[in-house]
């Protein structure tokens, strides 16, 4: 499905539900002009960037799989585009930000690290094409406790107990957000 729907997730939890649930259909919305843009221009690059950073904005909202598929597709679209336009910072810092959330959930460590090491490489891209741009060099310093974050996550969940799927954070997720570049 290009648009997914429901309400369900980390950041729906914590909002009212009634927030939430416009904060999707807003988001979907997003997806179809996105899609639409598309089906006119196959190469609209714009619109394929749009397109992931949405998807990734929804991944925020949902839980396990549904979760791990937005992020997915937000990372194929943004490649897509950069196959396009391959200097676009704005679409290599989104990008970032997707695999960084990738990594996250992943349980294997090299996994992460290789996620993490391709999400510095494309921030520091958009770094070098936007120097002044203070939202990336935040991202990147972010960036250099993301593997020990990691670590410490994995050690925590596996305290309690192992995890079932992919390991997502508990309590207090501001940082969790911080890290994936969407705080």
């Amino acid at each position: 499905r290009a648009c997914p729907e429901g309400e369900s997730g980390k950041m729906a939890q914590a909002q009212d539900p009634r927030q939430a649930a416009e904060m999707v259909r807003m988001l979907q919305e997003h997806c179809i002009q996105a899609r639409t843009a598309l089906e006119a221009n196959p190469n609209d690059h714009t619109a394929l960037a749009k397109w992931g950073e949405v998807l990734l904005e929804l991944s925020m909202l949902k839980q396990g799989e549904e979760a791990v598929a937005l992020i997915m597709q937000s990372i194929e679209k943004l490649e897509k585009s950069l196959d396009i336009m391959p200097d676009n910072h704005n679409a290599l810092v989104v990008l970032a930000s997707a695999l960084n959330a990738r990594a996250f959930l992943q349980q294997d460590p090299v996994v992460a690290q290789e996620l993490f090491n391709e999400a510095k490489k494309n921030c520091l891209k958009a770094l070098e094409l936007d120097p002044t741009n203070q939202r990336y060099k935040q991202l990147l310093e972010a960036m250099e406790d993301a593997p020990q974050l990691h670590a410490q996550l994995m050690a925590q969940i596996q305290t309690q107990g192992g995890a079932q799927g992919a390991p997502k954070p508990a309590g207090d997720d501001e940082w969790f957000y911080d890290m994936v570049g969407w705080g």
